[in-house]
């Protein structure tokens, strides 16, 4: 990965997967500046730290003299608002394709015979729901970072307060927006 190359310079200090992935920003077209999280475009890339204080500083300090879709108060708000809707985007279609396991008693079920592999729980939970279910076997960190209202929106629901993840194609992308969300949310 590369070091931001501007008048401030801004590195990745940490480069661990699960604890600090990077948000990509690219100048697109010579003088346009967009987060680019999915490597859609082309153009000089720079990265920096998936937290709240690196970005801040990031879009306060960088050059003026590009055009940019945010402006120095809303960039965490922008960022936040497209990993939610990619990740419940791929939730509703894990969901679709049967991967997804809702439901504290399946989830439980499943967790014993070491089927699900990405537990997702919201951060607005009551802890005694909380409390009775333990990360799969395959998970270190645990990840609440969204609320159920945001989970629930996947599966068409008001709500919805554990999602376990069965093996698929799905959960790569799921947990790696997931951890930079968290990174952003903490």
């Amino acid at each position: 990965m590369k070091a931001l190359d501007s008048k401030k310079n801004f590195s990745i200090k940490d480069k661990s997967f699960f604890e600090n992935q990077p948000i990509r920003f690219v100048i697109y077209n010579k003088d346009f500046l967009i987060p680019d999280l999915y490597s859609s475009f082309k153009g000089k890339e720079f990265f920096v730290n998936s937290s709240k204080s690196e970005l801040k500083k990031f879009s306060e300090n960088f050059n003026n003299d590009y055009k940019k879709s945010f402006n120095k108060n809303n960039i965490v708000e922008i960022i936040e608002n497209i990993l939610v809707k990619h990740v419940v985007g791929i939730i509703s279609l894990a969901r679709k394709a049967k991967k997804v396991i809702v439901g504290i008693d399946e989830i439980r079920f499943h967790l014993k015979k070491n089927k699900i592999f990405f537990l997702l729980q919201a951060n607005n939970l009551s802890f005694k729901r909380g409390e009775k279910l333990s990360l799969p076997i395959y998970q270190k960190i645990k990840i609440n970072c969204f609320t159920k209202e945001e989970l629930g929106i996947a599966f068409g629901k008001k709500n919805i307060a554990n999602i376990g993840f069965l093996k698929s194609s799905f959960i790569n992308s799921i947990i790696s927006d997931s951890y930079r969300l968290q990174n952003l949310r903490n």
